[in-house]
């Protein structure tokens, strides 16, 4: 609360005293002189007060006073009044703030989910577009065993035809087996020497060619004494296929013949003479020996290219034409 001011003169006495600061009034002396006049307080209500201006210090020391009494409460309210305003607007904005990011969220959040669908249904349609190929393979796939047996069929009978034509080729030749083998022979005057030895007369313009085939063979002998070359087969082409024949019928009928007297190096050792066969037929003829022999048939044999069995005399001679007749006529066996 603020204070008026107070004039003091030079007497140090209070002029229009209202109140008098510490100051002055210490310095007022106090004789309780006689010539003081005593106001009493009939005079005093009598006193006509000075009018006090508008403008008088007086007057604004009063106005300063009461405004300043009375700010606390007025402003003060009005003060706290405009802060929970100014919260509650704030408040309001930053609602405001999260709702326009709700939205904005809630407007991304059905976005991405039309974007899901429209993958999940790419991706439906994809797998069923999958599917119906898959089913398509799958039906194609059950047609392929039919298809693929009759073409197997089909390489197997080519196979076959083109197995009896080179077979035909071969139609005049024979293989003599297991003769002994020198670095000067002549395998032309070999044959000679073996067919007159067989009774078949032979001379140079019947032979058409005679070589050996193959590569040298070493044969394994007991660790004490060297390894032996094995002597490689001599091919023979006829001029003629009666030629031939009458050659096979003589070998037959001396089954057994040796190189004894046909002036060959070496100790006399039995030959062979044999109806050259193509590769699939000598495989063949091979496979048919081994299975006659596991289950007891007594008769393989050649003619003319084919192979022929019988279980024993007096039955009929049967074809072997594949592998698959080997098992049908003679028997299973393991190769």
């Amino acid at each position: 609360m603020q204070r008026s001011k107070v004039l003091c003169n030079s007497k140090n006495k209070v002029s229009k005293v209202r109140d008098i600061c510490p100051e002055c009034k210490k310095n007022v002396g106090r004789d309780n002189e006689s010539e003081t006049p005593v106001r009493n307080s009939q005079a005093e209500a009598q006193t006509p007060m000075a009018p006090i201006s508008a403008g008088s210090p007086l007057m604004e020391t009063t106005i300063s006073e009461e405004s300043a009494g009375d700010k606390p409460s007025g402003a003060t309210d009005m003060t706290s009044d405009k802060t929970g305003q100014d919260k509650q607007m704030d408040v309001a904005f930053q609602l405001q703030a999260i709702m326009e990011e709700l939205r904005g969220l809630r407007q991304e959040v059905l976005e991405l989910r039309k974007e899901l669908k429209s993958l999940s249904d790419a991706c439906n349609g994809r797998m069923d577009t999958i599917e119906a190929r898959l089913l398509v393979l799958e039906e194609r796939h059950a047609e392929v065993p039919a298809d693929a047996t009759a073409v197997e069929g089909v390489v197997e009978q080519l196979k076959r035809e083109l197995n009896e034509r080179d077979q035909e080729l071969m139609a005049n030749d024979l293989v003599i087996a297991n003769l002994q083998e020198s670095q000067a022979e002549n395998p032309v005057h070999v044959v000679k020497i073996i067919a007159t030895k067989l009774g078949v007369q032979l001379d140079d313009r019947d032979i058409v060619y005679a070589e050996r085939i193959g590569g040298r063979h070493l044969k394994a002998t007991s660790p004490t004494k060297s390894a032996e070359v094995r002597p490689r087969a001599v091919m023979v082409r006829l001029a003629r296929r009666d030629l031939r024949d009458a050659f096979l019928d003589s070998a037959r009928l001396r089954r057994g013949a040796t190189s004894e007297d046909l002036g060959l190096p070496g100790p006399a050792r039995r030959f062979y003479v044999n109806e050259r066969l193509t590769k699939s037929n000598q495989e063949l003829f091979r496979q048919a020996r081994a299975a006659a022999g596991i289950h007891g048939w007594r008769f393989v044999w050649t003619k003319r290219g084919r192979i022929l069995v019988r279980n024993k005399p007096g039955d009929q001679a049967r074809r072997i034409g594949t592998v698959q007749d080997i098992q049908d006529i003679i028997g299973q066996y393991t190769v």
